[in-house]
């Protein structure tokens, strides 16, 4: 009995913290060159009127820095992203349309922002516990992979722009011991629908059935060629392709610490015309538009032009030697990707600009390298330039 007493703390102390190892898990997958990832995501819900159970087998292929192609199936229809590292393309197969941008998304958010519904809350903030349940061995492919599981148990979700609250949500995740990569996750929860008496129940589980890492990813697996017939279309145009719904709304907050040490409070630029410019090291096309950024803040910062580069997700070394070789003047701040300013203002693709106007309101929200033309003409419209219109 007593040294089965003694052996309680060993056994406690071999279970990691469950908080930690949901953060690991979302970088994980980055420390990988390159890696290929089959999975099949099912969604089913059912209650009153709706009945719909939906299966969507996807294949994400990653080649580091930039390299991506994502293609997914299921019976509503099926989409493919591809990005050499200069352009991305997203063609939705059953209408043959795709539309073309000029920067990546980052590879490990492709599904964040632009595919989904705008308007989605950062849901960690809602977690009400989160605890280890258990351990277990997957199957994926030919491996047998030793996982935690983790559970997160949440307070009431309210999603205003969907019409909808989610209540009793309980999610598991199954996170690779060895990798520390999520490889299964399940999610449950009651949705009460607006103007629905009956609530919704929704099971959503992602499950991986293939994984390799570091394999040797040819460049004609991210060349896009247009399918026969294939139109391209102007972006957010495409069926579940949505601009977030933020124009003329009050800008997000945001304190946090510039690069160089120094307190940040977007709220504090209030009275100046403020530019973010979300960014990465890796992105091209963002390096093309800095120096027509250098130049904007240069011959407007004594007009109450407020220039500031919003990187995403590097690392603070890699950003400091970036900027060293560019030289820029204006404040850098350091986001990771799962920071409420990015989802609230569903920044999946780089260089993404976002106007703020005097009254603290965005004016314009635009995706890509647009060039020093389109954007002394937003300028304009915020009363920056010759021929202000304010």
């Amino acid at each position: 009995m007593r040294a089965s007493l003694l052996l309680v703390p060993c056994l406690l102390a071999a279970q990691p913290d469950p908080r930690q190892l949901l953060r690991d898990s979302i970088g994980a997958i980055r420390e990988y060159k390159s890696y290929q990832i089959k999975s099949t995501v099912s969604v089913m819900m059912h209650g009153g009127r709706i009945e719909s159970d939906l299966e969507m087998p996807s294949t994400v292929s990653v080649r580091r820095p930039d390299r991506m192609r994502v293609e997914s199936t299921s019976q509503a229809g099926s989409f493919t992203i591809v990005s050499d590292g200069e352009h991305t393309w997203i063609l939705l197969t059953p209408l043959n349309e795709y539309i073309q941008r000029d920067a990546a998304a980052l590879p490990e958010d492709t599904t964040r922002g632009g595919m989904l519904p705008g308007g989605l809350p950062n849901i960690s903030r809602f977690e009400k516990s989160v605890k280890i349940d258990g351990e277990q061995i997957l199957k994926v492919g030919p491996d047998r992979i030793p996982c935690w599981i983790v559970e997160t148990a949440y307070d009431t979700i309210e999603l205003p722009d969907q019409g909808m609250t989610a209540r009793d949500g309980v999610q598991r995740a199954w996170i690779s011991k060895l990798h520390h990569v999520n490889l299964q996750t399940t999610f449950h929860a009651i949705l009460d629908l607006s103007g629905a008496a009956v609530p919704v129940n929704l099971t959503e589980s992602t499950r991986t059935t293939s994984i390799r890492f570091n394999p040797d990813l040819p460049d004609s697996l991210f060349a896009f060629t247009p399918p026969a017939g294939a139109t391209q279309t102007d972006d957010w145009t495409l069926p579940g392709m949505q601009k977030p719904a933020v124009i003329g709304k009050p800008a997000p907050d945001l304190k946090t610490k510039s690069l160089d040490g120094a307190d940040f409070d977007l709220s504090a630029l209030k009275g100046k015309v403020v530019l973010l410019d979300f960014w990465a090291v890796w992105c091209e096309p963002c390096k093309r538009e800095l120096p027509v950024l250098q130049k904007l803040d240069h011959e407007f910062h004594d007009q109450g032009l407020a220039v500031v580069g919003v990187n995403i997700d590097d690392e603070n070394s890699a950003i400091e030697k970036f900027l060293k070789s560019f030289g820029i003047p204006y404040t850098i701040v350091s986001l990771p990707s799962t920071h409420d300013l990015i989802s609230s203002l569903a920044v999946n693709a780089f260089p993404t600009v976002v106007l703020i106007d005097r009254d603290g309101n965005i004016a314009s929200y635009e995706v890509g390298a647009r060039g020093e033309a389109a954007l002394r003409a937003d300028l304009r419209e915020l009363g920056l330039g010759a021929g202000a219109t304010k």
